[in-house]
């Protein structure tokens, strides 16, 4: 209520109109679902990946549904992407509102088994491909006062799986990152979360077979696998005036299975 006893309109905690959105590995799965959540919001979706026409094709079946996005090929295994990607923001946007880091690598194999090879190039993607580009983007949302960084990572990071040591150490990293990033530059308004998202409808849940997902729905609370926009919908709150003073935080969103096995 305003001092003349009109009835003042306060904004939509869940409004992100005139915010722009880089959501990495976002021409599929959780990352193109939380996009999707994103641009419903009002906000201008950058869609990126590796591959040009699946960004493009993404980012046209957004526009056609009246939504605003755009296609912007990067791969944050390569440190000259991420920079491209950072110089473009700059230049065509002035900066950036929100980071989301999804893209990643999951191989599927025993500890014993991983070779130099692919733990760098895991380590390329999973960690320092989010590292380095939540940097650039530090440097982008102070252009615009702010903003928010949400570290896409595992119900992994708390309950590490067979056959995935490599990434679920990494995963365990992230809430670690996100800690330090949320510490260090809070004071500029810019903060940073982890979500945690347990077995969700995308390619990764293929690699488990029919009754391994039985038994993981079994654990769950809620009896079911998620849904890759209830991931959208969590990083959606984290991004928003929602979530304001959240930062630091690791949010799982896993259908109580966490629960299960503590």
């Amino acid at each position: 209520m305003s001092a003349s006893g009109q009835q003042v309109a306060m904004p939509h905690p869940f409004d992100l109109g005139g915010q722009v959105a880089l959501v990495t590995g976002s021409s599929g799965g959780i990352g193109e679902a939380t996009a999707r959540v994103l641009a419903r919001a009002g906000a201008h979706v950058i869609i990126s990946s590796r591959k040009a026409e699946d960004c493009e094709r993404v980012a046209g079946e957004f526009r056609d549904a009246g939504l605003s996005a755009e296609a912007r090929v990067c791969h944050i295994g390569r440190m000259e992407d991420i920079e491209s990607m950072a110089a473009h923001l700059r230049e065509t946007h002035g900066g950036l509102d929100i980071l989301v880091n999804n893209a990643v690598l999951s191989p599927w194999r025993r500890i014993e088994d991983v070779d130099l090879g692919l733990f760098t190039k895991t380590v390329e993607v999973d960690l320092r491909g989010y590292w380095f580009m939540s940097v650039e983007g530090v440097k982008l949302m102070r252009e615009r006062g702010g903003g928010s960084i949400v570290n896409i990572a595992s119900i992994a990071a708390w309950h590490p799986d067979r056959m995935l040591g490599l990434y679920s150490t990494l995963k365990t990293a992230l809430i670690g990152m996100s800690r330090s990033f949320a510490l260090e530059y809070g004071e500029e308004g810019i903060r940073a979360n982890t979500v945690l998202p347990g077995v969700i409808k995308t390619k990764l849940a293929d690699a488990y077979d029919e009754d391994a997902k039985a038994q993981i729905v079994d654990k769950s609370t809620v009896k079911r696998l998620g849904e890759p926009e209830e991931i959208g919908y969590a990083v959606l709150y984290l991004c928003a005036a929602s979530g304001a003073f959240v930062s630091g935080a690791t949010l799982p969103v896993d259908g109580g299975f966490s629960v299960a096995l503590a």
